[in-house]
């Protein structure tokens, strides 16, 4: 016998729990519907739902899409105490390889080969569910944001916004503002774009280029951003834009500054403290205007691991889309 919310449940009880829950699981019917066909208040419906989870008689269960892996996803998402993580599957499940065995190459390529494609892919499937017709989105730029523009194909009239400037990057088709552009286009929406790069010999002749008419209209949007997606990088060649594009001496002195990650042109310690290394040298985004948005980032490959945890530890992200290996690495230094 069954006990539940006040009450006993006998066979028959437990049956007239399985009808309501039938009618409610199955069909769709409305508690008060419920109640009107049983001759019971839908007080005694919700009580009578209860019992038949409570006894067994309902099971609940909750599928995923195969490219992704809801049991990562989910530890993710509580490790690091974001809203949302979005983990690709690499068919081995929550435990599976070690971390320890990954590089960052992640066997296919890293951020730069097909894993990198496939996250920004499944960045994009997110990011269409998020964007509506008033919002201002801002693109990061790199592999797996070309893969994410290039698969764009919900048609919605946002507005697209460059981030950053950039850097000429020869393995990359898209530079930012074509990404922005592409996507734009594909969505049916407005771009703000320019052609400037992320880093200026000094602060004058970045507030100079601000004031170019591209630059300033698509900074002058930036206010108003309400959703942004970012690529995070480690602080090591190849792996950040705003590294490469410096000398070396400038490198040395931002790594004194112990910055280990870069997002958008912003620069972060382990401790997720966002520093001014490079003062009012950088043309991007803002960390006041980027805390304003929802903001989605992108990570690929597990050597980034430090980087990610970083940038979200700053508070500056509130959904990670990554994927199985580097989420492990994620979850082994938790």
């Amino acid at each position: 016998m069954a006990t539940k919310a006040g009450g006993s449940y006998g066979a028959g009880g437990l049956a007239l729990a399985v009808e309501a829950a039938r009618r409610f699981y199955v069909e769709g019917a409305s508690k008060v519907q419920i109640a009107d066909e049983l001759g019971v208040s839908r007080f005694k419906v919700a009580r009578l739902l209860d019992t038949a989870r409570a006894a067994g008689l309902v099971q609940i269960t909750i599928g995923a899409p195969p490219q992704v892996d809801p049991y990562l996803s989910a530890g993710l998402r509580r490790a690091l105490d974001l809203r949302h993580a979005v983990v690709l599957a690499d068919g081995r499940g929550p435990v599976g390889k070690s971390s320890d065995d990954d590089d960052g190459d992640d066997d296919d390529g890293g951020e730069r080969g097909p894993l990198g494609a496939a996250v920004g892919k499944l960045a994009c499937d997110y990011l269409q569910h998020l964007v509506g017709p008033d919002d201002v989105v801002g693109l990061a730029w790199g592999h797996a944001m070309a893969a994410l523009g290039g698969a764009w194909s919900e048609r919605v009239a946002a507005t697209f916004v460059q981030l950053a400037g950039s850097i000429a990057r020869p393995d990359l088709a898209l530079g930012a503002p074509e990404l922005v552009r592409t996507t734009a286009e594909r969505a049916g929406g407005r771009a703000a774009c320019y052609y400037a790069p992320i880093v200026l010999p000094d602060a004058g002749s970045a507030t100079a280029l601000q004031q170019q008419i591209g630059v300033r209209e698509a900074f002058g949007l930036l206010d108003g951003l309400t959703k942004a997606v970012v690529s995070i990088g480690a602080w090591s060649p190849r792996e950040s834009t705003v590294y490469d594009a410096l000398e070396e001496a400038d490198r040395d002195r931002v790594t004194g500054a112990g910055v280990v990650a870069e997002t958008t042109g912003l620069l972060l310690t382990a401790e997720g403290v966002v520093v001014d290394a490079l003062p009012d040298r950088v043309v991007a985004v803002g960390e006041t205007q980027l805390r304003r948005a929802r903001v989605v980032a992108v990570a690929v490959g597990a050597s980034r691991a430090l980087a990610v945890r970083s940038v979200v530890r700053s508070g500056l992200v509130d959904t990670l889309v990554t994927h199985a290996s580097l989420a492990r690495a994620l979850l082994v230094a938790s």
